[in-house]
């Protein structure tokens, strides 16, 4: 008997050739437990449906003919943040032709099908159009664009904007799907929360080209098959190869599933099994079957999860895919720049990234910049003055116009330079963010804001609220001035951090990050998430205040790869995951040598700061030798890092866990060794 209550949707995908697969499961049946727990009814519902289409099967006279075709509105949503994931108009075309071309066996790999199965692979009668009116009845070209953090790590929550299920089906493009795996998901019929039916997918799986190739083009015909009540292949499991299954479909043989395209593979009853099956986890996929077809057709028919709506005339008439009118939409204003942090006098490059319509006229406004207007699409401009500056953009074409402000979208810093020592406690009215340091707020949730209920000293510190608002995975930065290292040997940054964890999932992160380059790129210099973050002894699920000093811990940064630069930018980054509240008091910048207490040498080298929070520096025995083989042991004698360093005179250590490790310098045949205590 076909088993139906079938896994959901996971796929194998092959991201080259057919010697190497990139394997990416989908998360369909992951996605559809949960919305089981929340709402055990789904389950009778599609009971229901299988009723249903049992019916439409046994009656023949519900198919409809080889001429007519169900067409099916459908709108991309484009969840960016100006990244590669923001595809192009032309790869979400190119995923529209390739879906209708394997729904409608048009696909010119259909002729590589093994012959037991050519007789029944399917012309499904499916065909799929980017609608061109969206739900206000405006013009559209069917891609939405939007851009969010949520990108990032993306579920649910990012299916932003969705258009009606029962008029439209909704595709959202993501950058990923977190610590999932997963390329894509979908949901059957009648499954799906409210507002978010349809497919999520990873930009690289969208289409054939762009981002995406040839090995990852048919996720969406696999997804699409799912959002049409198709399960797998070899049944209920998400487990292929495992045991024998079936997936209530008359003619798809018996399988075990299959992540290789073994095209005479015979594990169930004998026969070989349908390998080439688009709802295979296989590598080679061809076709759909003849039963296949007629099942998705039963669930586009059916009452159950809205899909008997969106192929009938008034919507095909309403979504404008009936009779689209060819007129251009007027275009939707949006630009991006190549780095919102600058210095003065440095070039920047903004570029028009309009969507919906073409645009033909481009007006920019760049206050306080060299131009201060352009009406190019792509425009290089520099600005001569220290702040932080808005930009406006109006675009046009032959349907009409659009404009966008972005405020406080441009920072620049200016020509004169903190020299060190540098001291922040926040007790000065108005301190924060202070002379030339600034707060960048993407998502305009919480972020970075000063208080005078916490301190380590005095009576202020600054926080970020973790614990309500923010939504998992957005971003909020702290930039601290522009730092003279000139003539600093050992430039080192300490900052008091008070921090809680609500619990092991929800794992907040507080990096700090340095610049040389006037902000174009960024390197790390220390990272805590997580129980490493966590300042005192525990959970804490209430809204997290520090007590008392002991809640504060000190916290020093190496910032010796820096010594000697001119102009170094540093970042204090939080990255929430709805965990607890983090504050920091008392920064201090400085380049006075470490006490002896700080600098152990021995043995003619040194490891700068030793204890060391952080990355550290290691200062070389004798300077004149061509090489130094550096390694770094734990306790048990494992080896944890080992590097050559030519013709230098120092070179800095790794991040590594806490703990006591035994570091080595080999000159020649001399070797050297001291402990270095990491805490």
């Amino acid at each position: 008997m076909k088993l139906f209550f079938s896994c959901l949707a996971a796929l194998m995908l092959l991201a080259g050739g057919a010697q190497a697969q990139d394997l990416k499961p989908c998360y369909t049946t992951e996605q559809y437990y949960k919305a089981l727990a929340a709402k055990p009814e789904i389950a009778a519902a599609r009971t229901q449906l299988q009723h249903f289409t049992e019916q439409y099967l046994t009656n023949q006279a519900q198919h409809r003919g080889g001429a007519q075709v169900y067409v099916i509105p459908v709108v991309f949503h484009i969840i960016h943040n100006y990244g590669r994931e923001n595809i192009s108009d032309a790869q979400v075309l190119d995923c529209i032709d390739v879906m209708n071309n394997d729904f409608r066996k048009r696909s010119a790999d259909t002729v590589d099908i093994v012959p037991q199965f050519q007789s029944i692979a399917a012309d499904c009668e499916i065909e799929f159009r980017l609608a061109t009116i969206d739900p206000n009845g405006n013009c559209t070209n069917g891609i939405d664009r939007i851009a969010s953090l949520l990108t990032y790590n993306a579920d649910d929550d990012a299916k932003l904007n969705p258009w009606p299920s029962d008029q439209y089906l909704n595709v959202w493009v993501v950058h990923d799907l977190g610590s999932s795996g997963a390329a894509a998901y979908a949901y059957y019929p009648g499954t799906a929360p409210p507002g978010k039916d349809g497919v999520i997918a990873i930009h690289s799986y969208v289409g054939s080209i762009g981002t995406s190739s040839l090995g990852t083009a048919r996720v969406l015909t696999h997804e699409m098959g799912h959002c049409l009540n198709l399960s797998h292949v070899w049944g209920d499991t998400n487990n292929p190869g495992v045991s024998c299954g079936d997936d209530w479909v008359n003619d798809t043989p018996i399988s075990e599933g299959w992540t290789g395209c073994n095209l005479s593979g015979a594990n169930c009853g004998g026969g070989i099994e349908n390998v080439q099956n688009y709802m295979e986890y296989s590598y080679c996929f061809r076709m759909f079957t003849q039963g296949q077809g007629l099942r998705m057709q039963a669930a586009l028919n059916s009452p159950f999860g809205d899909r008997n709506n969106l192929w009938t005339p008034a919507n095909l008439s309403a979504t404008g895919v009936a009779n689209p009118s060819g007129i251009p939409c007027a275009p939707i204003a949006d630009f991006a720049i190549n780095t919102r942090y600058t210095c003065v006098n440095d070039t920047l490059v903004f570029t028009d990234l309009s969507w919906n319509g073409n645009p033909t006229q481009w007006n920019w406004n760049f206050l306080g910049a060299q131009p201060s207007t352009s009406t190019d699409s792509v425009v290089k401009v520099v600005y001569n003055n220290a702040g932080v500056y808005a930009v406006s953009l109006q675009v046009t074409n032959a349907t009409g116009s659009d404009s966008i402000v972005k405020n406080d979208y441009v920072y620049v810093t200016g020509s004169t330079l903190q020299s060190l020592p540098f001291t922040e406690d926040f007790e000065l009215p108005n301190s924060f963010p202070g002379v030339e340091s600034f707060v960048i707020n993407n998502d305009n949730g919480n972020t970075w804001a000063s208080v005078s209920n916490a301190s380590y000293s005095g009576s202020s510190s600054i926080r970020i609220n973790n614990f309500t608002g923010n939504a998992t995975g957005q971003v909020d930065e702290y930039f601290i001035r522009n730092f003279d290292f000139t003539g600093i040997t050992q430039p080192t940054l300490t900052f008091r951090l008070a921090a809680a964890i609500r619990d092991t999932l929800r794992k907040d992160k507080l990096e700090v990050l340095v610049s040389r380059d006037c902000g174009r790129t960024w390197q790390l210099r220390y990272l805590r998430t997580g129980t490493s973050l966590n300042t005192r002894s525990g959970f804490t699920t209430s809204n997290y205040t520090p007590n008392n000093s002991t809640d504060w811990r000190l916290e020093t940064v190496s910032l010796n790869p820096y010594a000697g630069a001119p102009n170094v930018k540093i970042k204090f980054k939080n990255t929430s995951a709805r965990g607890n509240n983090i504050y920091i008091d008392d920064i201090n910048v400085n380049g006075i040598p470490l006490s002896v207490s700080n600098e152990v040498t021995a043995n003619g080298f040194s490891i700068l700061p030793n204890p060391s929070t952080s990355a550290a520096l290691i200062r070389l025995p004798n300077t004149t030798v061509a090489k130094t083989l550096i390694t770094i042991c734990d306790v048990s004698g494992r080896l944890v890092w080992q590097k050559e360093i030519m013709d230098s005179k120092q070179a800095e250590l790794p991040i590594v866990e806490q703990g006591l490790y035994l570091v080595t310098c080999t000159q020649n045949d001399k070797r050297l060794q001291q402990k270095w205590v990491v805490q």
